[in-house]
């Protein structure tokens, strides 16, 4: 067999039909400066914060692929490919861990999204 083709058939692939994506990714960190008296005494805070963070947290032990098993709650290495269902899709928003992913779908959508996901443990 191909080297090539023998690594790729080495990693673990689960495959999750119909995954609904309701999440929205932050729309931007607005950066602010307060200033707050206490008594005679005036400070100047600085601060920055994420508006509209909506981003749909999944945890992999809470996925069940076509096959109905459940995932388990440790993938290493994961990535997270995304098939959309409909002209509407969605994203992983930024890096996936070992237990988890961030996904969000397209802000213009009149709703959820309806997408299948595969997930391929790219190992260590």
């Amino acid at each position: 067999m191909l080297p090539g083709l023998e690594k790729v058939k080495s990693h673990r692939v689960w495959f999750v039909p119909g995954f609904a994506v309701w999440g929205l990714a932050g729309w931007s960190e607005i950066e602010f400066v307060t200033l707050e008296q206490v008594g005679s005494d005036v400070s100047a805070l600085f601060g920055a914060v994420d508006v509209g963070d909506n981003a749909q947290q999944v945890a992999f032990s809470d996925l069940t692929d076509h096959r109905g098993s459940q995932l388990p709650s440790t993938i290493s290495m994961p990535r997270i490919l995304i098939r959309p269902k409909t002209n509407e899709t969605a994203f992983i928003v930024g890096d996936e861990s070992n237990e988890s992913f961030k996904i969000a779908r397209d802000p213009d959508s009149a709703g959820p999204v309806t997408v299948d996901l595969l997930v391929v443990e790219m190992g260590g």
